[in-house]
């Protein structure tokens, strides 16, 4: 049943839902005891439609309605597309228009904000703009044996958003929040204000468990599309060496002697330390966004009284990956240095820039600007990628089920169609040495980016909550005409790719360029 409609609604129960397509009212079953019956005989409704299976009766007499003139009925309802619709989704250049004769191009629709929502509609946006992704839910076959209400609201709201078929231009994801609402046990909900980037890492958690995914690489479209990995080197204090700090400093600790340093800084302090009191590890994590620390904006004010705003390129916050800074963490007053180096990068590579700091008291907003390019993103200089280490043909055959495996897994290739030895063989020939040349190539274009306009009066006395006053945008491009979009709630408008890297970016989405 649609959720948003429950005012609508006779019976209050989302099983067995027909809609009366005179009144729009909401009913469960449509028996002789039911309350379908009694509205067809007592108001003269008599066509009634299945929400869950877009079939068409007439009540009282209770027989199937098959006529065409339902059939955009049922496609808003319910889009559906062939294949060969969904591989020209980012070629369409033709306008749709609505019930009320209003134009809007399919994908870039408006999103319904209910009440602070506005973060779940940036996500839905980014993400239905990603191919693999938005191929893959576009089509309820390959997840209908999915017993996650949260990966069939998803595909919905997806299917609706590129659908040339709907009767208003706008889109409502009332069904999605309410089961994001419910899975996530009302952690995210409309009324309460929440980070993005929190959302969008449940949620692709979520649907990647939802559609069977493991641990494993490539065990969803989810960690196919998203999964990076990062080489992680965590030094540690040793216990014997915190108590003799503790000593030295007269029991400050070395949480509250030393707090949280700066990369620069903490090279600096590693210089000539005593490897003896720190315990080394270094593990290869795989992920599916990266975060990029912002550093703190100056303290001085210009000229005109006004707090100065700098500008950043991405490439010094992505110093972080090179390898060589290290990045101080205190947790239980024990203090731990790490240092990431990136071993595999994944096809859509998504940055998190830590814009939020929150503390017992207030939530703090770092308002720098990072200049980030929208074409040809090198990372070549970031990756420290290992040998593919690719068979050769005549290897093929002397290589076992499980050396095979592990060839497709390094590189999130799955293998689950594959059934017998041949076809391990076949995948490995035909597919996986077309792909490595492309997964080890480093030049990459922006997707989607997310933004949170600050709210007005920041910096000034009494100002209230940043992320709660605040709002977010999403930027998203029309391949077929590279024309870049604007998005927020029901706002959708054009926009150039010189204003997309003068925003606060939030979140930003990187797809991996072809044949580099």
């Amino acid at each position: 049943m649609c959720l948003t409609s429950i005012s609508r609604s006779i019976s209050l129960s989302n099983n067995n839902v027909y809609a009366c397509l005179v009144c729009g009212k909401y009913f469960q079953g449509r028996g002789r005891n039911t309350h379908a019956y009694t509205h067809s005989v007592q108001n003269g409704h008599h066509v009634f439609i299945n929400l869950r299976t877009c079939r068409v009766y007439c009540l009282p007499d209770s027989y199937e309605v098959v006529d065409s003139s339902l059939e955009d009925i049922k496609r808003a309802l319910d889009p559906r597309y062939s294949p060969e619709c969904i591989a020209v989704l980012d070629k369409n250049t033709t306008l749709s228009r609505d019930q009320y004769g209003v134009a809007y191009l399919p994908g870039f629709v408006g999103l319904n904000n209910l009440k602070c929502t506005d973060f779940v509609n940036v996500v839905l946006h980014a993400l239905a703009h990603v191919p693999p992704l938005r191929n893959f839910f576009v089509e309820p076959d390959n997840y209908k044996d999915s017993k996650s209400t949260l990966v069939h609201a998803f595909g919905e709201v997806v299917r609706r958003v590129w659908s040339p078929s709907n009767f208003k231009s706008a889109v409502s994801p009332h069904e999605f929040i309410q089961a994001v609402s419910y899975a996530s046990k009302k952690r995210f909900r409309p009324g309460v204000q929440s980070e993005a980037i929190d959302f969008l890492a449940w949620l692709l958690n979520s649907l990647h468990q939802g559609l069977g995914g493991t641990r494993k690489a490539g065990s969803s479209v989810v960690f196919q599309t998203f999964q990076g990995l990062v080489e992680v080197e965590t030094l540690t204090k040793k216990k014997k060496a915190i108590l003799d700090d503790d000593d030295e400093e007269g029991g400050g600790g070395v949480g509250n002697a030393r707090g949280k340093a700066g990369a620069a800084a903490a090279e600096d302090e590693l210089v000539g330390f005593d490897e003896a009191d720190w315990d080394k590890k270094k593990a290869e994590v795989p992920f599916l966004h990266l975060t990029l620390d912002i550093p703190a904006t100056p303290l001085f004010k210009d000229s005109q009284g006004g707090n100065i705003i700098p500008q950043i390129p991405l490439f010094k916050v992505l110093d972080k990956y090179n390898g060589e800074n290290w990045t101080d963490v205190v947790k239980g007053g024990v203090l731990t240095r790490k240092r990431y180096v990136l071993r595999r990068l994944p096809r859509y590579l998504i940055f998190h820039l830590a814009r939020f700091t929150k503390n017992n008291f207030y939530v703090e907003k770092n308002p720098t600007i990072v200049n980030f390019p929208v074409k040809n993103l090198e990372l070549k200089d970031w990756l420290r990628a290992e040998d593919p280490g690719l068979p050769k043909e005549e290897d093929l055959a002397g290589m076992s089920i499980k050396q095979l495996k592990a060839h497709l897994n390094k590189y999130s290739i799955s293998s689950k169609d594959c059934v017998e030895r041949r076809d391990l063989e076949e995948k490995v020939r035909d597919t996986l040495i077309k792909t490595v040349p492309e997964l080890l190539a480093t030049k990459y274009n922006l997707l989607a980016n997310v933004c949170h306009d600050s709210p007005p009066g920041q910096g000034k006395e009494g100002q209230t909550d940043p992320l709660s006053a605040g709002c977010y945008r999403a930027h998203v491009q029309n391949k077929a005409t590279e024309q870049w979009y604007e998005v927020q709630d029901l706002h959708v408008q054009e926009t150039m790719p010189q204003l997309i890297g003068l925003s606060e970016s939030y979140i930003i989405i990187y797809e991996r360029k072809r044949g580099v």
